[in-house]
């Protein structure tokens, strides 16, 4: 049994490194980059709903609009793949940690809301 009732929480180490540094980085391994001229299904399986996503996302916004795409796809695969790692027993996502979620997100509201002060002034200005 457990001494504490928080101990399922405790970030787990290993040889006194923390094992969510592995956790972070695996997504990254998930997707591998292509570097053959013919992929796998994976890969190509991947690939086709990068870009499925992606025209479903930004079909509604100009070429200007369109330049937040590959970070916002980038954070979307990171969060989702990330949590799909808490379908694993006995795991806890670091996702599910408010520091992580807000330098994630705070980083990307701003750079919107900067963007949208520096072109439409008056719209921007409208929802506060």
């Amino acid at each position: 049994m457990n001494e504490n009732l928080f101990a399922s929480f405790a970030t787990p180490t290993m040889m006194g490194l923390p094992i969510v540094i592995l956790i972070i980085m695996f997504p990254s391994m998930m997707f591998p980059t292509p570097n053959r001229l013919i992929t796998n299904r994976l890969t190509t399986l991947q690939q086709w709903l990068i870009q499925l996503t992606s025209k479903q996302m930004m079909t509604i916004h100009n070429k200007k609009g369109q330049t937040w795409t590959l970070m916002l796809m980038s954070l979307i695969l990171f969060i989702g793949s990330t949590n799909l790692l808490g379908l694993l027993p006995h795991s806890f996502t670091p996702t599910t940690q408010l520091s992580m979620n807000l330098g994630m997100a705070i980083p990307l509201w701003a750079g919107a809301v900067i963007t949208g002060f520096r072109y439409k002034t008056k719209a921007s200005l409208a929802h506060f």
